[in-house]
Order: structure tokens, then C-alpha cells, then sequence
């Protein structure tokens, strides 16, 4: 679901933080933005009992890596959780059959947003929750975990800082790795904190602190997504509510520069890429950030910065089309965006809940943001693009659908992979 948080999903973001919404306004600005982040808790009151959600894959030497979260209703490997969705680590063979899943089985509601391979096995990051004074104040701690090369949990570790921590993006470094994310005041809490904001936290493989920064607002500053370039390491996000977030920090942690945009939609900025000397960063434009939220027009957005931070180009992918990009990857001189459009079901919305449906898209761009190709996925239920990975003959897009056309009902939500060739023709999915 984004977090992008996260989708970022945040979404996301992508991708990529689920939130629990408790008043009927907070639930239409979220499944506004934050695509099927609010999907589960909808399906919950319309007792659509499965929920399996992927935040975030990668491609490993002899496989897949996927997290996100689910409720293991139609799991070989787990149990079902009736009440709560739980983060949710897997690998998949280069065929997509499955070969483990794991679940974080502590506390109520967890996710994971990100995984990586390091020398000792896997590391899944993300945000949980453990005391039901946290699920009422819609609070998580940040979440890490170490597993081994079997799947089987070797260490975790949980942080606190403001008051509602996530983590959303890890880093692999020679002596340890960073995780990325945000620490801000828990719900209807006023005042700041100066530790609080958009987050960073270097770890050695022993899940010790080697140091840490923040940045921005206590409330809503974060980072979504980052990347290391030599001695400097680029993030991007958000530093407040619509303002996105280009930043760039030593390799130590010290800040460099930061540079906001206005305006973005509540996720902010969710993924940025390299190619040449030129960074491309992927999110969401709102064209009339005076109007009521709900009726806030957002733009699939690609902008493309130098290193210093300064806007060189940008592009949207439709005239006021209610979209975003979660992510961004290049592949040789061309980039492939993808994301999701959105529009309001009249028939399943009600005055106090706007059901919205999603369509998947993938746009592929030259380097000067010239629009090459592009495919909106369309479906008789929602289809939610989370993350892409470039492969040697095209690309594999993952996410989660509840649409018949790609093996749902219409009603249940699922992890999902298509493959689309160079030209954005696809050509199966999983």
C-alpha cells in the first residue's frame, strides 16, 4: 500500500506507509494521494477478508525480493490474521514461484516498505505498531529486520523518536547500511520536536547506531526515497505539507543542500534516478493547491535537477489527469515512470467516503523528458503500480489488483507482476 508511504506508495511512494483512517475527511485526502494504502481498511468494512500488498521488489542473483504486507488469507506459508495486516517478506524464483514468506508477527498492524540483499542475507525495513494506545493515535514505530539467506529472522529492531516513526528506503554501505524515512508528532499532538522530520539512521550489520539526521517539519517532513553518488547521498520527499523535497547530504550525514518545490501532493517527491550528471525525479504535481482537498487536481510529475538541486526541466504526464509517478528507473538513456491515475466511482461513493479506482500506467521517457511511449492498465477492479525493475528485454512492473483481468474477483486485493517488452507491450502477468 503507498506510503507512497511511503505509496508512495506511497503511496508509495513508491512507494510506500499504510494509514488507519478514523474520520471520514482524513480517509478522503488519503485515498486521494496515498492510492491503496487506504484500500485494506475500505475492504475491512466491506468485509473483503483478503488483503496481500506488494510495496516494493527487487531483482537478486537467483530471484525476487518482495515486501509489503498482507493478511495471509490464501498463504501456504502463514497464517491468516483476521484482525491486523503484518509485514510480509518474500522470494520468488526467476519463474514467480514462491519459495518462502515470512511474516513480522509481533504487535497489531505492520509493513515493511523496502528489502535489500547484503553479504549475510536480507534486510526489510518499514514501520509497526505494538500497544493499542499506538493503533488509536495511528502511531508506528520504525521497523527493521535481518533475515538470513533462508528467510529465517535473525535480529530486529524497533525506533522511536517523535512520537510516529517509519522507515521507507534502506541503503547498503561497506560497513554497515542507512535507512531513510521520518520521525513526526503523533496525531492531534501540537508543539514540534527538534529531532522529528524527515529522517536518516546509519546502522553497522549489527543494528547499531553509527548516526543519525533530521530535517524539516516534526509534523510532516520525509524522506521517501534516496541514492548514493560518490561522497554525497541524494534524497528526495518532502520538507512539508505539499512543499517536495530535492536534498543532498555527505556520505556522513552532513547536510549540503536543500531545496523545496512547490507543490506536490501530500506524498511530496517518491523516487529519484541518475543518468549522466542529471537526477530524475518522480511524484505528483497539484495544479490548484487552493482548492479543497478533495477536489485537488494532482499530475503525474518528472523533474529533472542537476547536483546542485536546481530544476533544469520538468513534465507532466497528462493535462489534469488526477495521477502520480511512485517510481522512476532509467534503462540506458531512457527513464520508465509508473504509477497510477484515479477517478471517483460515483456509484460506491457515498457523502462521507469517495471510492476512487485506479488504473496502473507506465510512460517511458527520453532523457530531455520527451514522453516516448506510455500504457494505462485498465480493469473491471483497481490496479495499483508500485514499483519496476529493468530486465534485459523489458520491464517488470509489481503492485496489487483486485481486477479480473489480471487474476483477482473484483473485490480481494493481490500481488501482481506484468511484464511489458521495450515498446510497453505486455506480454504476461503473474
Amino acid at each position: 500500500m503507498i506510503k507512497n508511504k511511503k505509496n508512495l506508495n506511497f503511496d508509495q511512494k513508491r512507494l510506500i506507509k499504510w494509514l488507519k483512517v478514523v474520520i471520514c475527511l482524513c480517509l478522503v485526502i488519503i485515498l486521494l494521494d496515498l492510492g491503496y494504502i487506504g484500500i485494506s481498511f475500505y475492504n475491512k468494512r466491506k468485509n473483503i477478508v483478503y488483503t496481500d500488498s506488494l510495496n516494493s521488489f527487487k531483482k537478486v542473483s537467483d530471484g525476487y525480493l518482495v515486501v509489503g504486507n498482507s493478511d495471509f488469507k490464501n498463504s501456504k506459508f502463514n497464517s491468516y490474521q483476521e484482525d491486523d495486516t503484518k509485514a510480509k517478506f518474500a522470494k520468488y524464483d526467476d519463474e514467480f514461484n514462491l519459495e518462502f514468506e515470512k511474516n513480522y508477527t509481533k504487535g497489531y498492524e505492520s509493513y515493511f516498505s523496502d528489502v535489500v540483499e547484503y553479504s549475510d542475507g536480507y534486510i526489510a525495513a518499514g514501520g509497526a505498531q505494538y500497544s493499542k494506545q499506538q493503533v488509536e493515535d495511528n502511531a508506528t514505530d520504525g521497523l527493521i529486520v535481518l533475515y538470513d539467506k533462508d528467510g529465517k529472522q535473525k535480529k530486529t529492531k524497533s525506533v522511536q523518536i517523535a512520537g510516529d516513526t517509519t522507515f521507507n528506503k534502506i541503503l547498503v554501505v561497506d560497513d554497515g547500511f542507512i535507512v531513510i524515512g521520518q520521525s513526526i508528532l503523533q496525531n492531534m499532538v501540537l508543539g514540534t520536536d527538534p529531532n522529528g522530520g524527515a529522517l536518516m539512521i546509519k546502522y553497522d550489520f549489527d543494528l547499531n547506531e553509527m548516526w543519525r539526521a533530521n530535517y524539516g517539519g516534526s509534523k510532516s517532513a520525509i524522506f521517501n526515497d534516496a541514492l548514493i553518488d560518490g561522497d554525497y547521498i541524494y534524497l528526495v520527499g518532502k520538507d512539508a505539507t505539499r512543499y517536495g523535497m530535492f536534498a543532498k547530504y555527505t556520505i556522513s550525514g552532513e547536510k549540503v543542500l536543500v531545496k523545496s518545490y512547490e507543490y506536490t501532493d501530500t506524498i511530496g517527491f517518491s523516487s529519484i534516478v541518475k543518468v549522466g550528471d542529471e537526477f530524475f525525479v518522480g511524484g505528483s504535481k497539484t495544479i490548484n493547491v487552493d482548492a479543497d482537498d478533495e477536489d485537488k487536481i494532482t499530475e503525474a510529475l518528472v523533474i529533472k535537477y542537476d547536483s546542485d538541486g536546481n530544476v533544469l526541466d520538468e513534465v507532466t504526464f497528462g493535462k489534469n489527469n488526477a495521477a502520480r509517478f511512485n517510481k522512476i528507473v532509467s534503462d540506458g538513456d531512457s527513464l520508465i515512470a509508473i504509477g497510477h491515475t484515479y477517478k471517483k466511482d460515483e456509484e460506491k461513493s457515498t457523502e462521507q467516503y469517495n471510492y476512487l479506482v485506479y488504473s496502473g500506467i507506465i510512460a517511458k521517457y527520453d532523457i530531455n523528458l520527451k514522453k516516448e511511449k506510455s500504457k494505462q492498465e485498465k480493469g473491471s477492479g483497481n490496479n495499483y503500480f508500485s514499483d519496476v525493475v529493468v530486465v534485459d528485454d523489458g520491464y517488470l512492473v509489481g503492485g496489487v489488483s483486485s481486477s479480473k483481468e489480471l487474476g483477482s474477483n473484483n473485490k480481494d486485493y493481490r500481488t501482481y507482476f506484468l511484464k511489458y517488452n521495450k515498446d510497453l507491450k505486455r506480454e504476461w502477468y503473474k
